[in-house]
């Protein structure tokens, strides 16, 4: 429930463990009241090609259009002769690791590409923990108190003692980021969208660079002409270094 009169029924991925950002997603269903009449009166007029493109948040709500256009066309509701291509350009991570395999299924074959620039701190956000909790349900934790019990008591509480020292964090810090990016941030967006309803949030955040990457490597000569800078942290995120090492691409 986006608005009071907006609610938006979406499918983004097969995999029901897949998760995308919540704040992005709001972003591209609020687009999507414009984006697709247009696309359907394209479409009515014989279009057959969509290009999905965006910088920055940009490229993240490239990323959830272009699954959300899929998922739409499998369901026959976009014509199959459609060819939907994406290119995303210092796109931050999405969502998480189910999200990403189910957007590089949809896109295999060089169908969807994010543009980075290796020395851009964009592309690395959100922040991401990742617990035990976000493996494939077969995996080592799961056997790890049977495999235990073929050892001796000493071994058992040590090992045991380790594995709470260690997970628990990850757990802890996943909970404070609910809590302050999820719950606390979404008393704000209500204020700007009244009516919002916050969904229930999946007990993860464990967020990965998804779909094809084209890096851009920056040089020593980038770092001559775009040197870090205190004073402007985005000075490795804007258009003009983007270009100037795309130029330059085939020297890497």
């Amino acid at each position: 429930q986006i608005e009071k009169n907006l609610q938006f029924n979406y499918k983004l991925a097969d995999n029901p463990r897949a998760a995308i950002h919540v704040g992005w997603l709001i972003g591209m269903a609020s687009l999507s009241r414009e984006i697709m009449p247009a696309l359907d009166s394209s479409f009515r007029a014989g279009a057959r090609d969509v290009i999905v493109t965006g910088h920055s948040q940009g490229g993240a709500l490239s990323y959830l259009l272009t699954s959300y256009l899929y998922h739409l066309q499998k369901k026959g509701q976009i014509p199959e002769d459609v060819v939907i291509k994406t290119y995303c350009s210092a796109a931050p991570k999405p969502g998480n690791l189910y999200y990403a395999y189910d957007f590089e299924k949809l896109t295999e074959g060089g169908w969807a590409f994010n543009v980075i620039n290796s020395a851009d701190w964009v592309p690395e956000m959100p922040v991401s923990v990742q617990t035990v909790n976000d493996y494939n349900v077969t995996n080592p934790f799961m056997v790890m108190d049977d495999a235990l019990k073929l050892t001796d008591f000493k071994t058992r509480v040590a090992v045991k003692y380790v594995y709470r020292r260690m997970a628990k964090p990850t757990f802890k810090a996943q909970r404070k980021f609910e809590k302050y990016l999820g719950r606390m941030v979404s008393r704000f967006i209500v204020k700007e969208l009244p009516g919002y309803q916050a969904p229930e949030y999946v007990k993860s955040t464990y967020y990965v660079r998804t779909g094809q990457q084209m890096v851009l490597l920056a040089t020593d000569e980038y770092y001559s002409l775009f040197p870090d800078n205190r004073e402007n942290v985005f000075i490795h995120h804007m258009f003009e270094p983007y270009l100037y090492l795309a130029e330059r691409w085939t020297d890497q």
